[in-house]
């Protein structure tokens, strides 16, 4: 089975902690595992997509939009790459409840590799 890489994973628990206490789950509650900055990525995946098939077609799906997001970080394309955290967060069984002001929070600041 294809798994997240682990820059991949690290930024997604970077997000998952950005934007904790405004993330709802979308799935029944019970139904399947749910994504935290603890949880093990992998696992919640494949609790949320049963199929071995679909598993790997929503890793390949975030690592594709993982790349399309840095790429928007590093040219200061912030609303879309908002956009690109929300289709992350979708994936997981998650969405951005907006606070109080009506405003989502604004997108993770870019990783640069060494």
């Amino acid at each position: 089975m294809r798994k997240l890489l682990p820059v991949t994973a690290y930024t997604i628990r970077r997000l998952l902690r950005q934007y904790q206490g405004q993330l709802k789950s979308v799935a029944v509650e019970g139904a399947c595992l749910v994504a935290d900055p603890e949880a093990d990525l992998n696992a919640v995946l494949e609790s949320l997509y049963l199929d071995e098939e679909e598993v790997r077609t929503q890793v390949a799906e975030i690592e594709k939009l993982m790349m399309t997001y840095q790429l928007l970080l590093k040219a200061g394309a912030k609303e879309q790459a908002t956009a690109i955290e929300d289709q992350i967060l979708w994936i997981f069984g998650l969405k951005r409840i907006k606070g109080q002001t009506g405003q989502e929070t604004p997108a993770m600041p870019v990783m640069m590799a060494v």
